[in-house]
């Protein structure tokens, strides 16, 4: 029977990159703010051409400040979040992340509105002025920060293998179907259709098994193993090197003679953690 409710958890519960570094989010939030100032000035919306106020111009560059604020502010709550969750960013994090800074940004812009440009403290209630002015900006400032952020992020690769004795219960979707392993032996699991190879060493010695699941059910049961490939969830502790470049990268893991792919947004995090773990 097919599980909707298991599908979403899955869906938002994705791997994705992260803009980790201050000057790419320092940057990013120029590049919004000079996006909203430019279409205040240039576009006018909201009559702004008729309304009479001293230094126009120059209040309606503030409001750029009132966007870069807000998003190095957030950048702080998000340092401390993925610091919780082993250097990891999901989808549903990226969601929740999104919608607070953008009702920060609102947040603070009527602020502004009410004591800089308009000057007038019972110039209008919060909630009604973010409907009228917030809102509308929705369909160019969300897409915009969302593609912005995506340029300047990248996935981290941060293994949580702790425990070094901890066992790994894999069970597949026919009958009888059960893997058990250390964590710290698994290899590396690739995608076959409806059925997924894994590997994983015992008493020193390649084994291989083949279960019928998908590699994010299976990304599930092992939080430590990173998904490099739409095709292959790795152990990073068994990367040896990598070779290639962002575009089209492969990495060699012990005991495997074959090269494995490495997805675009995945090979510069690789190639730093090795680096750091030679």
């Amino acid at each position: 029977m097919f599980n909707y409710r298991k599908l979403v958890s899955m869906n938002f519960s994705r791997l994705i990159a992260y803009t980790s570094n201050w000057y790419h989010t320092l940057l990013l939030s120029i590049i919004l703010a000079i996006t909203i100032v430019v279409i205040l000035i240039f576009l006018q919306p909201f009559d702004i051409y008729g309304n009479e106020i001293a230094y126009k111009n120059i209040k309606l560059i503030g409001y750029g400040i009132c966007i870069i604020l807000p998003i190095l502010l957030i950048h702080v709550l998000e340092e401390f979040w993925i610091k919780l969750t082993h250097g990891k960013w999901y989808i549903y994090q990226e969601i929740i992340i999104l919608n607070l800074g953008f009702l920060l940004i609102s947040i603070t812009s009527y602020i502004y509105n009410v004591l800089v440009v308009n000057n007038n403290l019972e110039s209008s209630n919060i909630f009604q002025w973010v409907k009228n002015f917030g809102l509308p900006f929705i369909p160019v400032f969300i897409p915009l920060w969302v593609y912005v952020r995506f340029r300047f992020s990248k996935i981290s690769i941060k293994p949580v293998v702790d425990e070094k004795t901890k066992e790994i219960l894999i069970t597949g979707n026919n009958q009888n179907e059960v893997i058990r392993f250390l964590e710290k032996d698994f290899i590396l699991a690739k995608s076959q259709a409806n059925y997924i190879d894994i590997y994983y060493v015992h008493l020193d010695l390649l084994k291989k098994e083949v279960i019928r699941s998908t590699l994010a059910s299976l990304k599930s049961e092992m939080k430590f193993a990173e998904q490099v490939h739409r095709s292959y969830l790795v152990n990073p502790t068994h990367i040896e090197q990598i070779s290639g470049n962002s575009r089209k990268g492969y990495i060699t893991v012990n005991k495997l003679d074959e090269l494995v792919p490495v997805a675009p947004k995945y090979f510069l995090g690789i190639k730093e953690y090795l680096q750091n773990h030679p």
